[in-house]
């Protein structure tokens, strides 16, 4: 087995593990529930969104930023649009899961206040 299949393997493990989660939690919780999990994906989406240079941390120092720049500034023409080909992917990725969290948010919050009445 290569380590491919079992780097692939793992992650659809984790997204059975995500899934059976958000299934007990409609299952549990109903239109509350898709609501919930409608906001926690807003939220992630946005995080991933603000990020768009990659992770920031408050332990970070100010060589390794400076670095980080050193290497963008020396990148080719043809490293430059690539990586910017990758940007755009995210962004709209993002922006679709952003969208669709919010309208898990608004299916979930219209359907909990339709059936408490």
């Amino acid at each position: 087995m290569s380590g491919r299949s079992i780097l692939i393997a793992i992650g659809l493990s984790g997204w059975l593990l995500v899934s059976i989660a958000a299934f007990m939690t409609v299952a549990y919780a109903g239109f509350f529930g898709i609501g919930v999990i409608g906001l926690l994906m807003w939220f992630i989406c946005t995080i991933v969104d603000l990020e768009i240079d990659g992770a920031v941390g408050g332990g970070m120092s100010p060589n390794f930023l400076a670095h980080q720049v050193k290497a963008k500034v020396e990148l080719s023409p043809a490293q430059r649009m690539a990586r910017l080909g990758e940007k755009l992917v995210e962004a709209q990725s993002a922006r679709f899961f952003k969208y669709l969290g919010a309208a898990l948010a608004l299916i979930g919050l219209a359907g909990f206040v339709v059936f408490q009445l």
